[in-house]
């Protein structure tokens, strides 16, 4: 469909342009002429055989669905050719202001926001440090300690109380400020120094089977509710059970149980490995952050504040779900509490929106290109992450293009960083 309209563009804020359109009345006498012609052969009026009412009367009937009808198609028209004339390659959906429509006149304006003129600066050459990946003296032991942890068996104690190391099951009933704010049965708590509420395990210490103890603590800031962070509680405990743990000594026996291993030197000598790949790839993210940092300081760019405001929206709304997952919680927040949200996202949003156009840029300015090979590799690696077949995410991918693209990008944007890394000076 063709169009007839004036239409006029200035600037607005950064990286926004606003259209001033105004469509032609011939235009919108035609739109009208053929919604009534459509709607003519089946429309229904009191007094007439169906499709028999002539265009006067079913403007009586029809004026409001007319006028809404002619107005959503000539605004999605007038604002696809406006953009194809002027040029423009929007980023976002308009938002129409001034919406003035008549019989004969349709005018409004358009903001829309457009891609930031970026100038790269700085994209080779940038320097950072990274982290010597040695392994010190003793996470191996750690290592080691923590997979004993996890093979414990427990042993129930008779004839004396609970000590330092030793598990001790009871009921509770936590209260703070008078007022009931937990009940549990059957609780386990592992007597040990370091532990979620200071204080607790000790005053544990040398509690009895059958008998109670109260444990004043302060409740950590963490502590939920919220109406209960960073009080003081009592815990009145009753005392069920008391275990001991039985650790398995570090042997080949213990390095079976622990996996397909058939000797402790085995064992021992993957935890090494793998404890020296995690020191290498965190060694590799924090170097990268830290050119991505030095990328953004050196190529300044005007940011389209509604997609700012939009990856702010997103930011918020993935806490908000993580956290009522984590929590068990439903249910909204006060505005109060998403205002402060927003605030505290703010900087992350605008740095990622910042970065996301250079990576861009840097893809365009070096021709990269997610090729079938990358995209091949990259259902592999999905595919392993998730445990399903490549196969199944091809075929996803293919049948949503939508996530097809974003997978391209993605590709395009590892490119860019790998260019950033490779064209980088490591320094310290």
């Amino acid at each position: 469909m063709t169009i007839t309209m004036k239409v006029s563009i200035k600037d607005g804020k950064a990286c926004e342009k606003i259209l001033n359109v105004e469509v032609d009345e011939n235009e919108i006498r035609r739109e009208f002429d053929e919604f009534y012609k459509s709607i003519g052969p089946q429309a229904k009026v009191p007094g007439f055989r169906p499709g028999k009412a002539p265009r006067n009367v079913l403007a009586m009937h029809y004026q409001n669905e007319a006028r809404e009808s002619v107005l959503k198609r000539l605004l999605e028209e007038s604002y696809r050719k406006a953009i194809q004339e002027k040029s423009l390659n929007p980023i976002s959906f308009p938002t129409l202001e001034d919406v003035d429509f008549k019989d004969t006149r349709l005018s409004y304006k358009a903001r829309l926001e457009i891609r930031p003129k970026i100038k790269l600066s700085q994209v080779t050459g940038l320097s950072a440090a990274k982290a010597i990946t040695e392994l010190k003296a003793g996470e191996v032991d750690e290592a080691l300690k923590r997979i004993q942890e996890s093979l414990v068996q427990f042993q129930a104690v008779e004839g004396r109380p609970a000590g330092m190391g030793d598990v001790v099951i009871a009921d509770y009933i936590c209260v703070s400020e008078g007022k009931e704010i937990e009940k549990r049965s059957d609780e386990w708590f592992e007597l040990r120094e370091k532990e979620f509420i200071a204080g607790f395990s000790a005053q544990l210490v040398g509690a009895e089977i059958g008998k109670e103890r109260e444990v004043k603590v302060k409740l950590p800031e963490s502590a939920q509710p919220k109406e209960v962070a960073g009080k003081d509680a009592i815990f009145k405990i009753t005392v069920k059970e008391i275990k001991s743990k039985i650790l398995p000594v570090l042997d080949d026996e213990m390095a079976k149980e622990a996996g397909e291993f058939k000797t402790f030197a085995e064992l021992k000598e993957k935890i090494e490995r793998d404890l020296q790949a995690q020191k290498e790839k965190e060694a590799e993210a924090a170097f990268e952050k830290s050119l991505l940092e030095e990328l953004l300081k050196r190529n300044k760019i005007d940011l389209p504040e509604g997609l700012v405001a939009r990856r702010i929206d997103h930011l918020v709304q993935d806490f908000l779900q993580h956290s009522r997952a984590r929590h068990g919680k439903t249910g909204e927040i006060s505005k109060e509490e998403r205002e402060k949200l927003h605030e505290e996202f703010s900087e992350e949003a605008r740095r990622q929106v910042h970065l996301a156009f250079l990576l861009d840029e840097i893809a365009l300015k070096e021709n990269f290109q997610a090729a079938a090979e990358d995209l091949k590799k990259k259902y592999e690696e999905l595919a392993s992450q998730i445990r399903q077949p490549a196969e199944v995410l091809q075929k996803y991918y293919e049948s949503h293009e939508d996530q097809m693209e974003g997978l391209r990008d993605r590709i395009r944007n590892e490119k860019a960083i790998a260019f950033i890394k490779k064209n980088a000076k490591v320094t310290g």
